[in-house]
């Protein structure tokens, strides 16, 4: 894309909270707007994601604090500095009280506006969806999760079509240094073991696959858990219970790529019992195919780089049975994992990656410049 050089004031991001997949995309929009770039956020409570950050765009506020009826408030956002000209990109959560006084404050003083959220997210009703399109028909621009979000909101006869630029950054992680990491594949020289990467919580639901591997007995293939959360022990405590000791392995939360790397190069495949995320992601960075639930609308937005049959399986939703076939029938068709690698690899060329989404994200504001 052209370098233009955006003409506006500033560039401000007011984010929930600063996880640490979201340092790379915001480091290389610094690198193009300088001083101009700022990014408010709130202490966190995603554990090893969520560490102090010490960046020369990073502001912290105050806590998000609950307030009835399942509303919240961020403290502090309200009263960041404005001036026309700049650019305020919100994070979409009309549930957040602050979040849209400060929208109405940056409409009042001819602040351009872009809601960054879902489209659709794995809680989403369609009456909350609909109230979610009020505040997004105020900005002036949209950005979603991915494309397909795109095209979905396009579509959809309830959502306001007054928005002048409506795109997305298909959300992605910083592949620099997976690709340094990660070996090449070849399921045969790999263990018979799929890899789960995510935080321990029952929007995981990593007990179904416990049962699951139960099933299967001696024929159960190895399951290597990086991650941890509310669930852990619980987990743990089910794992020793079903017998599986010696098939599923417990390496605890990291950010560290490369320790990350020696255990995803060691797996066949992917697995995600629940409702997945930038998770399956980070696992097709490593070329992994993946196994999830069949019920699309009950994942993420970045189940759009899931491709049945294509870049993985799916099995019937919550259903230890049906999970457990589909773990039988992939884990030793090593021909068929490595035709399945090989359309992960395409799919996550050029895009799902922290460098195309600052680029997306420069052409937004290259194109908002006209407004």
């Amino acid at each position: 894309m052209s370098d233009k050089i955006f003409h506006g004031r500033n560039v401000i991001f007011v984010q929930p909270a600063l996880p640490s997949y979201r340092l790379d995309f915001f480091d290389r929009l610094y690198k193009f707007f300088g001083e101009r770039l700022y990014v408010y956020y709130s202490p966190g409570n995603l554990g090893a994601l969520t560490k102090s950050v010490n960046k020369p765009w990073a502001y912290e506020v105050g806590a998000i604090r609950p307030l009835p009826a399942r509303l919240a408030w961020q403290s502090s956002v309200t009263g960041i500095p404005l001036e026309k000209g700049d650019i305020l990109i919100l994070s979409g959560n009309p549930r957040q009280l602050s979040t849209l006084s400060l929208l109405l404050k940056a409409k009042l003083r001819g602040v351009h506006t872009v809601w960054w959220g879902h489209y659709w997210s794995s809680s989403s009703r369609r009456w909350r969806q609909v109230v979610r399109f009020l505040p997004m028909a105020l900005a002036d621009a949209i950005l979603f999760y991915t494309d397909a979000e795109v095209e979905q909101y396009k579509n959809d006869r309830m959502a306001s079509k007054s928005n002048k630029h409506v795109t997305a950054l298909n959300n992605g992680v910083n592949d620099v240094p997976i690709r340094q990491y990660r070996r090449p594949y070849n399921a045969s020289e790999r263990e018979r073991a799929f890899l789960f990467i995510g935080r321990l919580t029952r929007k995981a639901n990593v007990a179904l696959a416990l049962r699951a591997l139960a099933r299967l007995g001696d024929k159960a293939p190895a399951l290597h858990v990086v991650g941890d959360g509310e669930e852990a022990g619980e987990l743990k405590a089910l794992s020793a219970t079903l017998g599986l000791s010696s098939k599923v392995y417990w390496h605890g939360a990291t950010t560290d790529e490369e320790l990350i790397g020696r255990v995803a190069n060691r797996c066949r495949a992917f697995l995600y019992p629940g409702e997945v995320g930038l998770s399956l992601v980070h696992a097709m960075a490593y070329g992994l195919p993946a196994i999830v639930h069949n019920e699309r609308r009950l994942h993420m937005p970045e189940i759009a780089a899931f491709k049945d049959g294509v870049t993985g399986r799916s099995f019937s939703y919550e259903d230890d049975v049906s999970l457990a076939a589909g773990l039988c029938d992939l884990i030793d068709r090593n021909d068929y994992l490595d035709e399945l690698h090989e359309a992960v690899a395409s799919v996550m060329v050029d895009s799902f990656t922290t460098k195309s989404m600052s680029e997306r994200f420069k052409g937004l504001v290259n194109k908002m410049s006209d407004i």
